[in-house]
């Protein structure tokens, strides 16, 4: 498996220069990757690390910690996090995921259009992660996360996970699934939000159709 070194109400990333043609993960993307593998390898022990963010809050604004970023306005300030935390501690460690180039590169050219037109969620020109990834040659069995507005790779795990403003907390299901098996990760500037990152996940490497399940005999 390949080792890396090191909230979309909410949150975008710092300028990486990703495009669709990325040839290998930068620093940041290898940052969010290993976030994700830290978190599903023990989900409880993670909860512990977002309570961090309960002394930020002014009301729904989280304070920035950081002066290369800006405070967030949230939808439902310190709930949404207490809520991630008991979730989270209530969760059995999930397989790590391994890093996919294929489902990168269809995240990567997501990135690049987005980065010029300035729009934001999962479809621009009427082409899905499904499509985006068929067009890379691989299968549309994809599942797709994005972020805007985070500067750190924890951010944007954090953010994934306590899904401010997601009334179906679809961005923390998703990490949550075990029948993933594989991840891409790209991230890049954006003209409204500064910066954005795409995360594609799927149970096979290039987004193909998984095996049949084993008949019990």
């Amino acid at each position: 498996m390949m080792k890396f070194r090191h909230w979309i109400a909410s949150g975008v990333l710092l300028a990486l220069g990703a495009t669709a043609a990325i040839a290998a993960p930068s620093r940041f993307e290898e940052g969010v990757f290993n976030g994700l593998n830290r978190f599903r390898s023990d989900p409880a022990a993670y909860a512990d690390l977002l309570r961090d963010y309960r002394p930020r809050f002014e009301g729904r604004r989280l304070i920035s910690d950081d002066d290369s970023e800006i405070d967030i306005m949230t939808r439902e300030g310190v709930a949404a996090v207490d809520e991630a935390i008991r979730d989270l501690r209530r969760e059995k460690p999930l397989p790590e995921l391994e890093w996919s180039e294929p489902l990168a590169r269809a995240a990567a050219d997501h990135v690049a259009v987005q980065s010029r037109s300035g729009a934001v969620g999962h479809y621009t020109r009427g082409s899905g992660p499904g499509e985006r990834m068929k067009a890379r040659g691989g299968g549309p069995y994809v599942n797709e996360v994005i972020t805007y507005g985070h500067h750190s790779p924890a951010g944007v795990v954090d953010q994934l996970l306590i899904d401010d403003g997601v009334p179906d907390r679809g961005h923390r299901f998703s990490l949550l699934r075990t029948t993933h098996r594989y991840a891409g990760v790209a991230c890049g500037n954006h003209p409204v939000h500064r910066t954005m990152c795409v995360i594609m996940m799927s149970e096979t490497r290039d987004g193909s159709p998984p095996p049949p399940p084993k008949r019990q005999p």
